[in-house]
């Protein structure tokens, strides 16, 4: 019996990216095409595919170090052994919802107003034929107060 030798996984992997290649230069085939431009075709789309892999790669390895740096300059900055250094920070969905934590956080602080007023100058509300206690209002006016606050401070971090 005679043993065949198991291809690597890497030799797998060129082996699948080959045939991507060929199936791709065959799908795009004009009439008139020899088989020879074919394989000419599916070589060039080959080390195409490798080639951007090989820049999604070093963009990868660019990234994991800036991220690495970053996470090492954090324990010495917080200990006080080092002043803080520019980073690279990706910009995250956080940082583009700061303006609507801070609007967010003006409605809230206007209504704690409107509820304080409320209280303070005994204004009635009325709501169908039920006429709200002014107690809750003062209730609300902290709630609305602390979730202001709550707000202006998750926009400014």
């Amino acid at each position: 019996m005679s043993q065949q030798k198991q291809p690597s996984v890497s030799e797998q992997a060129e082996m699948r990216l080959q045939e991507e290649a060929l199936r791709v230069a065959k799908s795009t085939q004009t009439p008139g095409q020899t088989k020879e431009q074919t394989k000419l075709i599916a070589k060039g789309i080959e080390k195409g595919i490798a080639f951007y892999k090989q820049q999604q790669k070093a963009k990868a390895r660019e990234l994991d170090k800036a991220r690495k740096k970053a996470l090492k300059q954090r324990p010495l900055v917080e200990s006080g052994q080092e002043e803080p250094t520019q980073a690279y920070e990706p910009e995250s969905e956080y940082s583009a919802s700061r303006p609507a934590l801070r609007v967010a956080g003006t409605i809230f602080c206007l209504a704690a107003l409107l509820q304080g007023l409320r209280y303070w100058l005994g204004w009635p509300v009325l709501v169908g034929s039920f006429e709200i206690p002014l107690p809750w209002s003062l209730a609300a006016a902290f709630v609305a107060a602390a979730l202001g606050l709550w707000m202006f401070r998750a926009g400014r971090d």
